[in-house]
């Protein structure tokens, strides 16, 4: 079985639930085809991986004798021996990366024999092309050579040089007729698979357009449409996908060979197959560098997710009351879970980060200096609004659905987090509150003592001085008890709250236990005070005296004057005109 066949297969049939049955055979063939071109593409990087120990580019042939040394060969010929390791490397080693890079030259449509230079040092001559090394030439390599270093240098540039030209000669006249008829081959193969890859396509497609649900199902179920329509829509994409995948591999794979059959462009079939498969097999090598450290990760996640699920089942039981937390309210049990849940992940993340793969390289340091000042930069009013949030919730402030004033807004209480607070206003609008405005400001509970002691509804009338005030009193206190959900104990009282030129303030107070109702209760105290007030015959306004009376008798209501009162006389005394009497009548002229 080809190396992801597994997770191929286990990927395909998660992917076959998502469409109809009879699609199932050819989504699998598609998915084999698939798989086949990703390992003919993987195929030749493994092959070369995976070379055979008689190889000459590979690795040299041991055979030669320690005095011999072992042989650097390209194609077959013998350029010149290596007898002593370097460091770690044995000459083995040694004489295996030469041959390599040699061969690398010798194929690169670019080579250039001015490139090559030699660089002697006190203990070591390179063999450079451009800035690459291709060979270092010790002092042992040179006494079994019998010559010295830079002579030895200087013969090897001139031998490798002829090397690669005959390797360069010897490919061109049949490589090219060789080449040409293996590009047409390549070329029909990819037009005759793209052809066959949209015909697929497009048949798929059109069974997936015509595996429609019954049509009086979908008019008698607008869900089961809209349902069918989406995952209609779904494969559709799937398969684009697929198709789209399946050519960009196709293409691949032709520019793949196109390239390499061609000498003059060899080197770009090795770098476009080198471009794409090293950043794969530099994430698979580095995922097996890591495995231990992606374990520990996977323990610590899993043990981090149990440890929260038992604190949220704690939390849950706090909070419905059948576990009792010493000095916590069950009101405050989910934000305490919250905080913890917080500091959990803070401690997980601290103790992951020695195992995250890359976490001691100076990228990630950098990135992570760089969030940590775009937190500290933007963090600051999020900071405030966490300290008010934990004011808020733990000096039990409010708890969700009481009646509230906070910040200029009256509503209800819905939603309370660590950051901001929400309120639901009368007119059924949502209101979201910084908690750093909650502190800063001052709130007004109207739920808090309604819910034991009631809360006390007030509202004011101004009646003239000549209604007694105990029928008013009266008439009040009649009109909230005639309300819905004002309560009769405590009854009802009314204060005068102001004496003032023309008419007295009343007051009436009156208890509720619902807060979160006190807007529909005012208005139905206003309306029960109008009909009661109507039915004792007693006008609720607020008179202004301003047209001229007898000031004599006093605005005492007449059963609260003494007994035998009479108003006192006044005089009247009016200068400069007569009587109607004398007054002369003037003659009709007609």
């Amino acid at each position: 079985m080809l190396p992801g066949t597994e997770v191929g297969s286990a990927v395909t049939s998660r992917t076959m639930k998502l469409f109809p049955a009879r699609l199932e055979r050819p989504m699998k063939t598609i998915s084999a085809i698939f798989l086949l071109c990703l390992a003919s593409f993987l195929g030749p990087e493994v092959a070369a991986q995976s070379s055979p120990p008689g190889s000459p580019a590979a690795e040299p042939s041991p055979s030669g004798s320690a005095a011999e040394g072992v042989p650097v060969t390209l194609d077959g010929e013998t350029l010149f021996h290596v007898h002593e390791a370097l460091g770690p490397f044995s000459p083995q080693d040694r004489a295996g990366a030469a041959g390599i890079r040699i061969r690398y030259l010798a194929e690169d449509p670019f080579y250039s024999d001015d490139l090559f230079a030699i660089n002697d040092t006190s203990d070591k001559t390179e063999v450079l092309y451009g800035e690459k090394i291709v060979a270092v030439v010790l002092e042992k390599d040179a006494v079994g050579e019998k010559l010295t270093r830079t002579e030895l240098a200087s013969q090897l540039v001139q031998t490798v040089k002829g090397a690669i030209a005959r390797y360069r000669e010897r490919r061109v006249p049949a490589q090219r007729i060789r080449a040409f008829v293996l590009a047409g081959v390549a070329t029909l193969l990819l037009v005759a698979l793209l052809f066959l890859l949209g015909r697929v396509h497009r048949r798929l497609v059109a069974r997936v357009e015509a595996h429609r649900p019954d049509d009086l199902a979908t008019r008698l179920d607008r869900t089961l449409a809209i349902r069918a329509d989406q995952i209609r829509s779904l494969q559709i994409k799937g398969l684009l996908l697929l198709w789209i995948s399946l050519t960009v591999l196709a293409l691949a794979v032709y520019l793949e060979v196109a390239f390499s059959v061609m000498p003059s462009t060899r080197g770009y079939a090795f770098s476009l197959f080198r471009y794409a498969v090293d950043p794969l097999r530099s994430l698979w090598t580095g995922f097996l560098l890591k495995l231990g450290d992606i374990f520990a990760l996977a323990v610590l996640i899993v043990l981090t997710r149990m440890l929260l699920r038992i604190l949220r089942g704690m939390a849950t039981a706090a909070a419905s009351g059948y576990v009792r937390v010493p000095g916590v309210q069950p009101e405050w049990a989910f934000s305490l879970y919250k905080i913890v849940r917080l500091a959990v992940v803070a401690m997980c993340a601290v103790m992951m980060y020695p195992y995250i793969p890359g976490s001691n390289t100076e990228a990630f340091k950098g990135i992570g200096i760089f969030a940590g000042a775009l937190f500290t930069l933007g963090a600051t009013g999020m900071a405030s609004n966490f300290m008010g949030g934990l004011v808020v919730i733990f000096s039990g402030t409010f708890r969700l659905g009481d009646r509230v004033a906070v910040g200029g807004v009256t509503g209800d209480v819905v939603e309370s987090t660590l950051l901001i607070t929400r309120v639901l206003t009368p007119k059924n609008e949502v209101v979201t509150v910084p908690n750093s405005s909650v502190l800063s400001g001052h709130v007004v509970n109207y739920s808090a003592r309604a819910r034991a002691d009631g809360l006390i509804l007030h509202t004011e009338v101004t009646i003239g001085y000549d209604a007694p005030w105990r029928r008013v009193h009266e008439l009040l206190i009649r009109a909230a008890l005639a309300t819905p959900r004002i309560e009769r104990d405590p009854a009802p009282f009314v204060l005068q709250t102001a004496l003032n030129d023309f008419f007295v303030t009343y007051q009436i107070n009156a208890y509720t236990r619902d807060a979160n109702a006190m807007v529909a209760t005012y208005g139905e105290l206003h309306q029960s005070i109008q009909d009661t007030f109507n039915e004792g015959g007693v006008e609720i306004m607020s008179p202004h005296y301003t047209s001229v009376r007898d000031g004599n008798t006093v605005t005492i209501p007449e059963p609260d004057r003494p007994p035998g009162y009479e108003p006192r006389p006044f005089t009247v005394q009016v200068k400069g005109l007569r009587s109607v009497a004398d007054r002369a009548i003037p003659e009709d002229p007609g």
